[in-house]
C-alpha cells in the first residue's frame, strides 16, 4: 500500500521570476565539480541569492523534510528547504551550502584530492565501504576523531530513517585552506522514511541496504542482519561502541512525534499527510527505536 501527501498551494512559496546560473558564474568560486552541476542544473538567483531547486511533486519532499528534521535534532548543518513553486512547478528549494574559498569533494571524487583512494567509478577499484572511507582517513589525517564522529553519527542515523540515497555523491566533504576535511552540509535524504515516486510504501523492504555498507564482506554473501538486527550499525557497534552508543541512546530516547504529527495539524509548510500515513510513520518509528535499544543492549 502506498499513501501520497497533499500540497496545500496557499502555503508554498510561490517563485514566478528567476535566473539560472551557468556554470562559470559560480562553479569554480564554490568548488562545485563541473560535471556533476551540468548532471542537475537547477541553480538560480531568486530575490538575489543563490539557490537550489529539486523538481519534486511526489512523497519523497517529505521524506526530504523529515529527515532534514531529524538531522538539525541530533546537531547537523543541513539544507534548509522550503516546499516551493517555482514557475508552476513543484519541488525543494534551498539557498546554497557551499562556501565561498572551500573545496568541495564527494566520496566520489577524493580521488581528485588523494590519487591513492581511487575512482570509485572504475572496475578495477574496490567496493567503497565505510570501513574503507576510515582507513583512507587514517592515512591521509591521524587527527580525524571529529570526521569520523560525525559520519558515524550521521551513518546510525540513516539506518533509522532507512535512507537508501546517501550514496558516493551524497557523502561530501569540504576542504578549508588548511587541508583539513569536514563533512559538508547534509543533503539529499529524501529516500527515507520509506518514501518513494509512487507514495509511502507501508510495504517497504525492513532490511536496511545502505549504499554504502559498512564492510564488504559481510554483504558477499548470507544475510545482513542477525535476529532481525542490522549487521552494519552492529559491526561500528563493536568497532567504535562509544560514538555508536552514545548516538543509539539519543535515538531512542528523543520524541520525534511532533515532526510527523505536524504535517497532518497545519500544513504549515505546504504539505499535508493523511491521519493513515501518519499513524504508519508513527510505528516506523516506534519500531525503530525498538530495534535501536536491541542493539544497544549487546
Amino acid at each position: 500500500m502506498y499513501y501520497d501527501i497533499t500540497f496545500n498551494r496557499r502555503k508554498l512559496k510561490q517563485i514566478s521570476a528567476s535566473q539560472r546560473v551557468a556554470y562559470e558564474q559560480i562553479g569554480p568560486v564554490l568548488g562545485i565539480d563541473r560535471e556533476h552541476f551540468e548532471e542537475k542544473n537547477n541553480w538560480y538567483k531568486i530575490d538575489g541569492l543563490l539557490q537550489y531547486f529539486k523538481q519534486r511533486e511526489d512523497s519523497r519532499v517529505l521524506g526530504e523534510l523529515l529527515s532534514d528534521a531529524v538531522l538539525k535534532m541530533h546537531g547537523f548543518e543541513t539544507a534548509s528547504y522550503s516546499v516551493s513553486e517555482l514557475n508552476g512547478v513543484r519541488g525543494l528549494l534551498s539557498p546554497n551550502v557551499h562556501k565561498e574559498g572551500y573545496r568541495y569533494e564527494s566520496v566520489a571524487t577524493l580521488h581528485r584530492i588523494y590519487p591513492d583512494f581511487g575512482n570509485p567509478y572504475y572496475s578495477d577499484s574496490r567496493r567503497v565501504t565505510l570501513k574503507r572511507i576510515f582507513e583512507f582517513l587514517n592515512s591521509v589525517d591521524s587527527d580525524n576523531q571529529e570526521i569520523k564522529v560525525q559520519i558515524i553519527r550521521k551513518y546510525v542515523i540513516d539506518w533509522f530513517t532507512h535512507q537508501l540515497d546517501d550514496n558516493i555523491r551524497n557523502l561530501t566533504f569540504e576542504q578549508a585552506s588548511d587541508g583539513k576535511l569536514r563533512l559538508a552540509t547534509i543533503i539529499d535524504s529524501e529516500s527515507s522514511f520509506a518514501a518513494t515516486k509512487k507514495g509511502i510504501n507501508t510495504d517497504f523492504n525492513r532490511i536496511w541496504v545502505p549504499a554504502i555498507p559498512y564492510e564488504d564482506s559481510e554483504f558477499s554473501s548470507g544475510p545482513s542482519t542477525i535476529d532481525g538486527l542490522d549487521l552494519n550499525i552492529i559491526s561500528l557497534l563493536v568497532e567504535y561502541p562509544e560514538i555508536v552508543k552514545t548516538i543509539l541512546e539519543e535515538i531512542i530516547n528523543n520524541d520525534y512525534e511532533p515532526i510527523i504529527v505536524e504535517f497532518q495539524k497545519k500544513a504549515d509548510n505546504g504539505v499535508y499527510v493523511s491521519s493513515d500515513a501518519i499513524d504508519f510513520l508513527k510505528r516506523f518509528v516506534e519500531a525503530k527505536q525498538q530495534e535501536a535499544n536491541k542493539i544497544n543492549r549487546i
